[in-house]
């Protein structure tokens, strides 16, 4: 019985060797390729670089929006022209978060610079401000609280061809 187990003992060891030496074989002869894999595609492609227009459009007031969109990033104009106040004429600059942008609106008024935060939610093609409670902090005015925004018909920008 004993000269069984030790017959069966050496024959799996002898089988054992064989066969790792079959797997070292192999990985010394793959060694030198190297692998390729073509069937990766990116889960999130490169954004476009986009130029977009819109226009508000209400009675004797107008305002208008001209972006130009890098990503997630945006630049442009924007400018208010409401009957019987001041022209309102400036720049934009801020990112879009999947619906929403939010930028910083530098402009001129009366004679002076102003920057305030704007927030535009995009819906349908069109462009909705928001508005509500704001507070000056460093020269700058923002939103209390974003998450209070109000985005109705108040000002609805449609779009239009970039001149």
């Amino acid at each position: 019985m004993k000269k069984a187990f030790f017959l069966f003992a050496g024959m799996a060891t002898m089988l054992a060797s064989c066969t790792s030496n079959e797997t070292e074989k192999k990985a010394k002869d793959t060694t030198g390729m190297i692998a390729l894999d073509t069937t990766f595609s990116p889960t999130n492609p490169v954004p476009e670089n986009s130029s977009n227009c819109y226009l508000y459009a209400n009675k004797k007031d107008t305002a208008s929006i001209k972006l130009q969109i890098k990503g997630e990033e945006l630049t442009g104009t924007l400018r208010y022209n409401i009957f019987q106040k001041d022209l309102n004429n400036g720049t934009i600059a801020g990112e879009i978060k999947g619906d929403t942008i939010i930028a910083d609106y530098t402009f001129d008024s009366e004679g002076l610079r102003s920057v305030r935060q704007v927030v535009f939610l995009k819906k349908d093609g069109k462009l909705y401000e928001g508005y509500g409670e704001m507070k000056e902090q460093s020269g700058k005015f923002t939103f209390v609280s974003r998450a209070k925004l109000k985005f109705d018909d108040h000002f609805t920008f449609n779009p239009v061809d970039c001149k």
